[in-house]
């Protein structure tokens, strides 16, 4: 009669550590994939958006969308979280549905050249799922994962800067080398102000060319950028500080000596600013 011989205690546990080594490895490599296959699908949605705007531009001879998003602009690219009745809104202090931020979306001058909600979503971006929100009961679920950067017709701010704050209106006013001037950035919101990301994103401290909204790092070390030229690409972040600057902007100084990812962003604002101190 033939006897099969058993696994011994010793060669079970063998066999679950060599298990554990192997997920060990595979579960960050997956990670990674995860990601990049989401980063070609946030390029996509930026290459979505960038085309829109400029076919927008070219409808409107040369003017820029308003950047500004918040009530009572009604040129503006996209709009906050719209009411069945049209009531927009802004102010903190009310929960909105994803239909809302959808009809939002549907009354901005971009909308009907792109007829997707989606392009306005970066798929990395959680924040939709698990809410957030700082000092209120409330779940503000972000959905919108981009913004227009102030200086392509962006909100009158001051930001405490040394220096004035200008922004552009037309397409022929970009005096910066257009490939390099970038329109659509990712940005993390977190809806400490209002239940949407209303204002545009702005560079500016007190030495004018600090940091001041942040970007969302959602690709590996990386954000998606979209340009006037009609490009998008993702960026790869250099300096530590950027990152940190990223996770928390309430404990990490704005003026960033020496970051060349400060730099980088400074030369394609769309207008000048004082270059950060080395």
């Amino acid at each position: 009669m033939e006897h099969r011989r058993a696994f011994t205690l010793i060669e079970l546990l063998v066999v679950i550590a060599i298990i554990g080594v192997l997920l060990a490895v595979l579960v960050p490599a997956l990670q990674i994939a995860k990601e990049q296959a989401t980063g070609a699908v946030c390029l996509s949605h930026q290459r979505g958006l960038i085309l829109a705007y400029k076919l927008y531009i070219e409808d409107n001879d040369g003017e820029l969308p308003v950047a500004d998003v918040r009530p009572n602009q009604p040129y503006a690219w996209t709009h906050p979280p719209t009411l069945t009745d049209g009531t927009k809104v802004y102010a903190v202090g009310q929960n909105v549905t994803l239909e809302d931020r959808i009809r939002g979306f549907e009354n901005g001058v971009l909308y009907p050249y792109t007829e997707n909600y989606k392009l306005y979503h970066c798929p990395s971006d959680k924040r939709f799922k698990i809410g957030t929100h700082l000092g209120n009961s409330l779940d503000y679920k972000m959905y919108r994962s981009y913004n227009v950067q102030g200086g392509l017709n962006g909100e009158e701010v001051t930001l405490n800067l040394s220096v004035p704050r200008y922004h552009v209106k037309k397409l022929g006013d970009v005096r910066r080398n257009v490939p390099l001037t970038y329109v659509f950035v990712e940005e993390y919101y977190d809806g400490a102000g209002s239940n949407c990301n209303g204002g545009s994103w702005q560079l500016g401290s007190g030495s004018g060319a600090g940091w001041w909204n942040t970007m969302s790092v959602w690709h590996n070390w990386r954000s998606t950028l979209s340009f006037l030229d009609g490009h998008a690409e993702k960026i790869r972040w250099r300096d530590q500080r950027t990152l940190d600057y990223a996770e928390d902007r309430t404990s990490v100084p704005r003026d960033q000596p020496g970051n060349p990812d400060l730099e980088y962003m400074v030369r394609g604002y769309a207008v000048p600013l004082p270059r950060p101190a080395n």
